[in-house]
């Protein structure tokens, strides 16, 4: 599908800085977009590298722009108001749901389908995949071969599940993710219009649930295995060999390399980066980019045995308290 330029303008309220008949075929991120979709650049540390994105049009603030061949969306709207308006101007709409298994679904004939499954419009579902009892496979979502959907599961529009995975009961694969923006103060709802993209020989756990990218995709790599009651946020990117125990969180556009283990209970902060080869303890807290190989643990985490000796010294504080008040006492004297 491809989107005027001009539109998109008008829409914003915004002025042409460069080429007027350009179409772009989409919105993604900024280090993300290709040559024909459209990005935005809302605050310096993007503002600064409009020659390191693909994307030949660029929404952008009323400021200086410099000339490298692309064209700017110039908008004086507030971001706040801004988003709103544009995610749910490419949000694609969903057919209306007609049968229990809609006739433009494409399912292997070595596929089992269990009852009570709903499969949408345009849902591609491979060879020998099984599905359980009570499962929503949404609009337009590809799974790939041998994979396994377990009781209860739903796989939200457009998303795409690869080979050999398995989604334990009550799995939620591309819910939206959490966003809202402040608009008059009140919460005002920003669509999710990206996917979730699970690749080949991916585990998720019971009731753990995976959210859609609030713009591009949530992507889980190869043989990452995700334990039951986890949650992970919108644009989340895990890398290969990924581990996390029950009860754990990573919240928006984290990303977190190869070969990286998490414990149970720890909780992930949002927009950092995680190196490969990292371990981490359980009941941890990471607010900040951690570098490769490491073995961390604590809140915020430090190294594990220095974690240890903190959490060690922490039983002598109460005594250690009393002493130093006797010791002021003693003093005054």
């Amino acid at each position: 599908m491809s989107y005027k330029i001009s539109e998109i303008a008008g829409l914003l309220e915004s002025e042409i800085k460069g080429d007027k008949n350009l179409v772009v075929r989409g919105l993604s991120p900024f280090f993300q977009a290709k040559e024909d979709e459209l990005t935005f650049a809302a605050d310096e540390k993007f503002l600064h590298k409009l020659n390191e994105t693909k994307a030949k049009v660029i929404i952008v603030p009323d400021i200086p722009l410099p000339e490298i061949g692309k064209t700017y969306i110039v908008t004086k709207m507030e971001p706040r108001k801004l988003m709103p308006k544009l995610l749910a101007y490419f949000k694609k709409e969903v057919k209306k749901m007609e049968k229990p298994i809609e006739d433009s679904a494409v399912i292997a004939a070595t596929a089992e389908i269990g009852p009570h499954v709903y499969i949408g419009h345009e849902v591609k579902i491979g060879e020998n995949v099984k599905i359980y009892p009570n499962v929503t496979i949404c609009e337009g979502v590809t799974i790939g071969d041998d994979s396994i959907i377990y009781s209860n599961v739903t796989v939200r529009e457009f998303c795409e599940i690869g080979k050999r995975v398995v989604l334990q009961p009550g799995a939620v694969i591309g819910a939206d993710g959490f966003g809202f923006v402040k608009v008059n103060g009140n919460n005002m709802k920003i669509e999710q219009i990206g996917r979730v993209i699970l690749e080949d020989d991916v585990e998720i756990g019971a009731n753990t649930t995976v959210d859609r990218g609030a713009i591009g995709d949530t992507v889980i790599k190869k043989f990452a295995k995700l334990d039951n009651l986890i949650q992970i946020g919108h644009n989340v990117i895990i890398g290969e060999n990924f581990l996390m125990a029950s009860q754990s969180g990573i919240a928006g556009s984290t990303e977190v390399g190869n070969n990286v283990t998490i414990g149970g209970q720890v909780g992930i902060g949002g927009h950092i980066k995680i190196g490969n080869n990292i371990m981490v303890a359980a009941k941890s807290g990471i607010t900040g980019n951690v570098k490769d190989n490491q073995v961390l643990g604590g809140h915020p985490v430090v190294p594990l045995q220095e974690s240890l000796k903190i959490q060690a010294g922490m039983k002598k504080l109460p005594e250690l308290l009393k002493r130093v008040k006797k010791l002021e006492q003693e003093l005054k004297k």
